[in-house]
């Protein structure tokens, strides 16, 4: 027997459906939003309904944005390198890449990675898009493929890779893959510790 209101255990289970948030996770949310009293439900119900309607993915490089631009704010900006393009899995992953301000170049968001186990095939990515992208595009002089390093990732950037061939003659890179700031040996998997030694630089 459900001892909680059906309405909040509805709440907590379409919570606990989002990545990284677990019944127990849910639980907590739903509860301290009952106790809140700052009207932070109607927010966060606000915020959360104009995602679909004022966001979509940009024209060119498929990161989000406001409904009222067809391009996203760096695709917009004239100030970037059109000649590198980084591919990155998810908006999430561009995100992370601009915190650096290392990168100074524009991307393209491919929306995933090939997944057979998962039915993801190329076609539901943004791979066509990249590929025409290149094609039409003779400014870009590097390709900087940033993906993760989990097995799908690495097979999706080898596909990339060997469709890039076909229509591009520059550089294809990818992200160096070694020991983090502060890591010890000891307690790296034995895969970066291999790329480590692998892709090891002068110093």
């Amino acid at each position: 027997m459900n001892i909680l209101p059906q309405t909040v255990a509805d709440a907590i289970e379409a919570l606990s459906d989002l990545p990284g948030i677990g019944t127990r996770s849910a639980e907590r949310l739903v509860l301290s939003l009952l106790k809140n009293h700052s009207d932070l439900d109607q927010k966060i119900a606000e915020s959360i309904g104009n995602l679909k309607k004022n966001i979509h993915e940009c024209k060119t490089c498929f990161h989000f944005c406001e409904s009222d631009n067809e391009e996203c704010c760096v695709c917009q900006d004239s100030g970037r390198d059109r000649g590198v393009l980084c591919i990155v899995e998810s908006p999430l992953d561009l995100v992370a890449l601009e915190r650096t301000h290392e990168f100074k170049g524009q991307y393209h968001v491919i929306h995933g990675v090939i997944s057979p186990l998962n039915r993801v095939l190329p076609e539901d990515l943004r791979i066509g898009e990249l590929i025409e992208r290149v094609q039409n595009n003779e400014d870009i002089k590097e390709i900087i493929l940033a993906l993760a390093g989990s097995t799908e990732s690495e097979a999706t950037a080898m596909y990339v890779a060997d469709q890039l061939k076909h229509v591009f003659n520059g550089n294809i890179t990818r992200l160096s893959r070694g020991i983090p700031s502060g890591g010890d040996l000891d307690y790296l998997d034995m895969g970066t510790l291999s790329r480590a030694i692998n892709e090891r630089r002068e110093f």
